[in-house]
């Protein structure tokens, strides 16, 4: 039976190194391509997951919306002509009969009242669909929001870096999370003043929401159906909300980054 060299061996035992080498790079290979697929499939999946639950939250945003404009049109459209039959049908009892001073003061209040209501259903009608957005858009809209706030149990300051008109859905949800923000700070903070800041570039609006009130934390505004609400509106635009440092010893403060460079 031939032997073996010792060359032959060290050979044999190369040639065997070199195979399990091959074999172990290959399977490393293998190993990380598989990962690779399996670790891009998976974000392929996250990927339509989120932009299917964006879809479902966007769908829940429209049907609210449509909701809030039938509201607002039931509103303006049916109690607001009933305020104003009212009122006409005061006006002319008050022509038409002979009446004393305190009837006259009865009427005169009743008229208030009925005023009062009026502009009531006005402003709770534009609250629900903003009629500056057909118009002017959103800077408008939160100037007007600020305006009409201010000196109601808080000072409301509205400041712009720049000016732009900004319509469209998109806006809109900005609005609504702007809308959401400030009725959060006069119903909690407890402030004496609240800031609007939007300031504009190129590619992204900020927009800043400060208020010199007792604060919060966020695991409070976490478990908050409103913080839960702002939140989603916010992944629908692929905007970002975060807690900003307090310009003040106390307060809150709200940053809201928009990119603007998108198709409407």
């Amino acid at each position: 039976m031939a032997t073996l060299q010792e060359g032959e061996v060290i050979s044999l035992i190369a040639l065997g190194s070199s195979g399990i080498l091959l074999l172990i790079v290959g399977i490393a290979v293998f190993l990380i391509t598989y990962q690779r697929r399996m670790l891009k499939a998976h974000r392929r999946e996250e990927q339509i997951e989120k932009e299917h639950q964006r879809g479902m939250i966007q769908m829940e945003f429209e049907s609210q919306e449509a909701e809030r404009k039938r509201i607002a049109a039931d509103l303006h459209d049916s109690v607001g002509s009933l305020l104003w039959g009212a009122k006409l049908t005061a006006s002319y009892i008050e022509r038409s009969a002979e009446v004393n001073e305190k009837t006259k003061q009865l009427h005169d209040e009743l008229m208030d009242i009925l005023d009062q209501s009026i502009t009531t259903v006005k402003q709770i009608s534009w609250e629900l669909t903003p009629e500056a957005f057909q118009y002017s858009g959103l800077s408008a809209s939160v100037e007007s929001l600020c305006r009409r706030l201010d000196g109601k149990n808080m000072q409301v300051i509205f400041e712009e870096t720049d000016t732009h008109v900004w319509k469209g859905k998109r806006a809109l949800v900005v609005y609504r999370i702007i809308q959401e923000l400030v009725s959060n700070s006069i119903k909690h903070s407890q402030a004496q003043s609240l800031w609007v800041k939007l300031a504009w570039t190129a590619t992204t609006l900020v927009v800043d929401v400060v208020d010199d009130g007792i604060g919060f934390t966020i695991e409070e505004k976490r478990n908050g159906v409103g913080w839960w609400n702002i939140q989603h509106r916010a992944d629908s635009i692929n905007a970002t909300i975060q807690v900003g440092e307090v310009p003040m010893e106390h307060g809150a403060h709200i940053v809201l980054q928009v990119p603007l460079d998108y198709e409407e």
